[in-house]
């Protein structure tokens, strides 16, 4: 089993700083954060940019903006601990190749998308 986006993140930040308790409890939500990111970024590269809306019309994935919230989410977390420039986590070779494997379908799936397949 590999380890999560969050859980690499926590390890790498705690290996770097020490945290006091609420800031654990901000790392922890930070942590979270990162692996409903992870989630909806391979939902979405499942699902693809575009969707059937309720009437069948193409409509955007509303994975999109629940991933730019999060983010931010992440991002304002982040800034609380004062870690927005921290160690990087690098992401294993299962994480690299299912992103790699996400990314093309879901670039074929929208080069489909666009040419009206």
């Amino acid at each position: 089993m590999t380890d999560t986006a969050g859980s690499l993140f926590v390890t790498k930040m705690t290996e770097a700083y020490e945290f006091d308790p609420h800031e654990h409890a901000l790392l922890v939500s930070a942590a979270s954060t990162l692996d409903e990111i992870e989630a909806m970024e391979l939902a979405l590269a499942a699902s693809g940019p575009v969707v059937k809306g309720s009437t069948g019309q193409d409509r955007v994935n509303p994975l999109i903006p629940a991933l730019a919230n999060h983010r931010l989410t992440l991002l304002r977390i982040l800034r609380q601990l004062g870690i927005e420039d921290g160690p990087a986590v690098q992401p294993t070779a299962d994480q690299r190749a299912a992103s790699a494997k996400a990314s093309h379908a879901a670039r074929i799936r929208w080069e489909g998308v666009a040419h009206g397949a």
